[in-house]
């Protein structure tokens, strides 16, 4: 049985002041951004970023996103690079994550760093969590604001589920417009290095760049947040790249890639029209609808991997581990 929803607040003045006292004393706040919902944390407290790795059961090797509210207050914890300042430029706010080396003396929690000496920027387009963060007037760090491994959040409803009153304020900020997490890329040298594909396509990167970008093969080393290999998975089994469905599952479909009509079970269409980016804000949602269901498995069909699709697909490939 569900427990009392007092905790789901919508974002008025009152609202904001109230995830402001939560934050400064050392509490979580789960926000609404524009990719998925976060469960933030005063960044340069190690007591409310430990709280947030203990009730995601997040292993301590994998960094946190520090949120900020400009560029200017990224690069007071950060080392600005030619790279950062166009990507920046171009991006953000929006669903961008920088990797850069952290300032030294940077108050930090090294436990948001997972010790390492590079530190995760992103400046969200969301005007709510911003006035938030700049009224903090400090980095709020948030990974996604559900149990480590499992599908991400896109409504307040979902990080309900995920951890019912153990987060005294979820802000309601609707549905999430992106539905996946920020690209991350390493913007620390002379030519960017993707590490996480998301909303901002390596397309979008090489016009603003001029250039090409590098794509992080798959090693043992984790530099930033999504580079887990199991990752966003759902309690059933995922099966991808299904152009048919097996009896007993359910089956996300894109395009015309669907079930025949004699067939019984869940079925649902990320994007009936073959859009990439209305697929990617369906995925997670569509995910967790599909795994309530009493079907075995869920079959998704095959993902263009091309534009967004390319982050899609390497979520549902980490997905199905």
């Amino acid at each position: 049985m569900m427990k009392n929803l007092t905790n789901i607040k919508m974002p008025s003045n009152e609202v904001i002041g109230e995830a402001l006292e939560i934050l400064l004393k050392g509490g979580l706040v789960a926000f609404p951004t524009e990719t998925v919902y976060g469960l933030g944390a005063d960044a340069t407290s190690n007591t409310a970023i430990s709280s947030i790795y203990h009730l995601k059961s997040r292993p301590k090797i994998n960094p946190l996103i520090c949120h900020v509210a400009s560029k200017e207050m990224a690069y007071t914890y950060s080392v600005e690079t030619n790279i950062s300042n166009l990507l920046a430029y171009s991006f953000w706010p929006g669903p961008l994550t920088l990797i850069l080396n952290q300032k030294k003396g940077s108050s930090i929690s090294k436990l948001v760093t997972a010790e390492l000496d590079s530190i995760a920027m992103r400046f969200p387009k969301n005007k709510v969590f911003e006035k938030i963060i700049r009224q903090l007037d400090k980095p709020i760090a948030a990974p996604s604001a559900n149990i480590s491994g499992n599908v991400s959040p896109t409504t307040p409803m979902h990080v309900f589920e995920e951890f019912n009153n153990k987060i005294e304020l979820i802000i309601d900020g609707g549905e999430t417009e992106k539905g996946i997490e920020s690209t991350v890329v390493d913007a620390r040298g002379r030519h960017p290095i993707i590490l996480r594909h998301g909303p901002i396509t390596t397309e979008m990167i090489e016009s603003t760049i001029k250039g090409k970008v590098v794509l992080k093969t798959e090693n043992n080393s984790i530099e930033s947040p999504g580079q887990l290999l199991k990752h966003y998975s759902p309690g059933k089994k995922l099966i991808i790249n299904s152009l048919e469905v097996e009896e007993n599952s359910s089956f996300l479909g894109f395009k015309d890639i669907m079930p025949h009509n004699k067939f019984k079970g869940a079925a649902l269409n990320l994007s009936v029209n073959g859009d990439l980016d209305e697929a990617a804000a369906n995925l997670f949602k569509m995910i967790r609808i599909l795994d309530k269901n009493n079907s075995k498995n869920i079959m998704v069909a095959p993902i263009p991997n091309n534009g967004v699709g390319v982050a899609i697909n390497d979520k549902l490939k980490r997905a199905a581990q």
